[in-house]
Protein backbone atom coordinates (compact mmCIF):
# COMPACT_ATOMS: atom_id res chain seq x y z
CA UNK A 1 0.00 0.00 0.00
CA UNK A 2 1.11 3.57 -0.93
CA UNK A 3 1.84 6.68 1.54
CA UNK A 4 -0.88 7.94 -0.80
CA UNK A 5 -3.62 4.84 -0.46
CA UNK A 6 -2.68 4.90 3.62
CA UNK A 7 -3.68 8.87 3.33
CA UNK A 8 -7.02 8.29 1.40
CA UNK A 9 -7.86 5.57 3.94
CA UNK A 10 -7.33 7.77 7.02
CA UNK A 11 -8.96 10.48 5.35
CA UNK A 12 -12.09 8.48 4.41
CA UNK A 13 -12.39 5.78 7.06
CA UNK A 14 -11.03 7.58 9.96
CA UNK A 15 -12.02 11.30 9.21
CA UNK A 16 -14.98 10.36 7.18
CA UNK A 17 -14.41 13.39 4.18
CA UNK A 18 -16.20 13.19 1.19
CA UNK A 19 -14.58 11.96 -2.19
CA UNK A 20 -14.41 16.16 -3.51
CA UNK A 21 -12.38 16.88 -0.44
CA UNK A 22 -10.07 13.79 -0.36
CA UNK A 23 -9.61 14.57 -4.30
CA UNK A 24 -8.75 17.84 -3.50
CA UNK A 25 -6.37 17.11 -0.99
CA UNK A 26 -4.52 14.21 -2.71
CA UNK A 27 -4.94 16.09 -6.12
CA UNK A 28 -6.46 12.79 -7.53
CA UNK A 29 -9.35 11.95 -9.80
CA UNK A 30 -12.66 10.26 -8.08
CA UNK A 31 -12.42 7.23 -10.45
CA UNK A 32 -8.97 6.70 -8.41
CA UNK A 33 -10.77 6.92 -4.86
CA UNK A 34 -13.60 4.77 -6.38
CA UNK A 35 -10.63 1.95 -7.46
CA UNK A 36 -8.83 2.14 -4.54
CA UNK A 37 -12.16 2.15 -1.74
CA UNK A 38 -12.82 -1.36 -3.59
CA UNK A 39 -9.16 -2.50 -3.79
CA UNK A 40 -8.36 -1.47 0.04
CA UNK A 41 -11.16 -3.33 1.18
CA UNK A 42 -9.83 -5.65 3.84
CA UNK A 43 -7.92 -2.43 5.37
CA UNK A 44 -11.26 -0.80 5.09
CA UNK A 45 -12.62 -3.35 7.03
CA UNK A 46 -10.26 -4.18 10.18
CA UNK A 47 -10.68 -0.11 10.28
CA UNK A 48 -14.07 -0.05 10.59
CA UNK A 49 -14.15 -2.25 13.29
CA UNK A 50 -11.92 -0.84 15.29
CA UNK A 51 -14.69 2.00 14.59
CA UNK A 52 -17.49 -0.52 15.86
CA UNK A 53 -15.60 -1.07 18.82
CA UNK A 54 -15.60 2.90 19.08
CA UNK A 55 -19.00 3.26 18.94
CA UNK A 56 -20.31 0.16 20.72
CA UNK A 57 -18.15 1.25 23.66
CA UNK A 58 -19.79 5.09 23.51
CA UNK A 59 -16.54 6.37 23.72
CA UNK A 60 -16.53 10.36 23.54
CA UNK A 61 -12.73 11.21 22.30
CA UNK A 62 -12.90 11.38 18.67
CA UNK A 63 -12.46 8.53 16.64
CA UNK A 64 -8.93 9.92 14.97
CA UNK A 65 -7.99 10.08 18.91
CA UNK A 66 -9.52 6.67 19.66
CA UNK A 67 -7.72 5.17 16.13
CA UNK A 68 -4.21 6.58 17.08
CA UNK A 69 -4.43 5.49 20.76
CA UNK A 70 -5.12 1.33 19.10
CA UNK A 71 -2.72 1.47 16.58
CA UNK A 72 -0.07 2.96 19.44
CA UNK A 73 -0.44 0.15 21.53
CA UNK A 74 0.84 -3.51 21.84
CA UNK A 75 -1.82 -6.05 20.85
CA UNK A 76 -1.33 -7.93 23.90
CA UNK A 77 -3.48 -8.59 27.17
CA UNK A 78 -2.41 -6.01 29.64
CA UNK A 79 -3.02 -8.56 32.58
CA UNK A 80 -1.68 -11.87 31.14
CA UNK A 81 0.56 -11.03 28.22
CA UNK A 82 -1.04 -13.03 25.89
CA UNK A 83 -1.28 -11.75 22.11
CA UNK A 84 -3.40 -12.34 19.51
CA UNK A 85 -1.27 -15.29 17.42
CA UNK A 86 -1.00 -16.98 20.58
CA UNK A 87 -5.08 -17.59 21.44
CA UNK A 88 -5.04 -18.68 17.81
CA UNK A 89 -2.41 -20.81 18.61
CA UNK A 90 -3.88 -22.84 21.56
CA UNK A 91 -7.81 -22.25 19.59
CA UNK A 92 -6.44 -24.38 16.49
CA UNK A 93 -4.15 -26.74 18.62
CA UNK A 94 -6.82 -27.75 20.99
CA UNK A 95 -5.67 -26.15 23.95
CA UNK A 96 -8.15 -23.42 23.89
CA UNK A 97 -11.80 -24.60 23.77
CA UNK A 98 -14.96 -22.50 25.36
CA UNK A 99 -18.49 -22.30 23.52
CA UNK A 100 -17.92 -18.76 23.94
CA UNK A 101 -15.61 -18.64 20.97
CA UNK A 102 -18.63 -18.05 18.68
CA UNK A 103 -18.53 -14.81 19.92
CA UNK A 104 -15.82 -13.50 22.06
CA UNK A 105 -12.09 -15.15 22.92
CA UNK A 106 -10.47 -14.96 19.27
CA UNK A 107 -9.70 -11.34 19.41
CA UNK A 108 -8.50 -9.04 22.50
CA UNK A 109 -11.13 -7.09 24.18
CA UNK A 110 -11.00 -3.48 25.18
CA UNK A 111 -11.26 -3.17 29.42
CA UNK A 112 -11.16 -0.27 31.73
CA UNK A 113 -8.15 -0.49 34.06
CA UNK A 114 -9.95 1.20 36.96
CA UNK A 115 -13.84 0.20 36.30
CA UNK A 116 -15.67 2.80 37.88
CA UNK A 117 -13.66 5.39 34.93
CA UNK A 118 -15.01 6.06 31.93
CA UNK A 119 -13.68 4.63 28.38
CA UNK A 120 -12.54 8.02 27.49
CA UNK A 121 -9.40 7.98 29.76
CA UNK A 122 -6.44 6.95 27.47
CA UNK A 123 -4.74 6.20 30.87
CA UNK A 124 -7.88 4.24 31.97
CA UNK A 125 -7.73 1.68 28.47
CA UNK A 126 -5.99 -1.54 27.88
CA UNK A 127 -6.33 -4.42 25.88
CA UNK A 128 -7.63 -7.25 27.77
CA UNK A 129 -8.08 -11.41 26.62
CA UNK A 130 -11.38 -12.37 26.93
CA UNK A 131 -10.66 -14.85 30.34
CA UNK A 132 -8.88 -11.89 31.99
CA UNK A 133 -11.67 -8.93 31.27
CA UNK A 134 -14.43 -11.57 31.76
CA UNK A 135 -12.82 -12.85 35.33
CA UNK A 136 -12.32 -9.12 36.38
CA UNK A 137 -16.02 -8.25 35.75
CA UNK A 138 -16.24 -4.28 37.03
CA UNK A 139 -15.59 -5.56 40.68
CA UNK A 140 -11.34 -5.87 40.68
CA UNK A 141 -9.46 -2.88 40.28
CA UNK A 142 -5.97 -3.00 37.74
CA UNK A 143 -3.34 -3.42 40.59
CA UNK A 144 -5.66 -6.48 42.31
CA UNK A 145 -6.14 -8.35 39.02
CA UNK A 146 -2.70 -7.98 37.77
CA UNK A 147 -1.88 -10.62 40.16
CA UNK A 148 -4.59 -12.87 38.98
CA UNK A 149 -2.70 -12.05 35.56
CA UNK A 150 0.75 -13.63 36.92
CA UNK A 151 -1.47 -16.57 37.34
CA UNK A 152 -3.09 -16.83 34.28
CA UNK A 153 0.44 -16.26 31.92
CA UNK A 154 1.71 -18.66 33.66
CA UNK A 155 -1.07 -21.59 32.47
CA UNK A 156 -1.01 -20.30 29.47
CA UNK A 157 2.99 -20.58 28.84
CA UNK A 158 2.66 -23.93 29.89
CA UNK A 159 -0.06 -24.47 27.04
CA UNK A 160 1.95 -22.89 24.52
CA UNK A 161 4.94 -25.15 25.51
CA UNK A 162 3.19 -28.50 25.06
Amino acid sequence: MTDQQKEFLHLCIVEQLNYKTIAERLDLPNSTLTNWYEELKEERLAIASIRTLWTRKKIKMAFSDFYKWYLSHERKCFYCDITEPQIKELIDNGRLTTKRLATRGRKLELDRKQPDLEYDNFENLAFACYWCNNAKTDTFTEEEFLKVGKVFKEIWKQRLEK
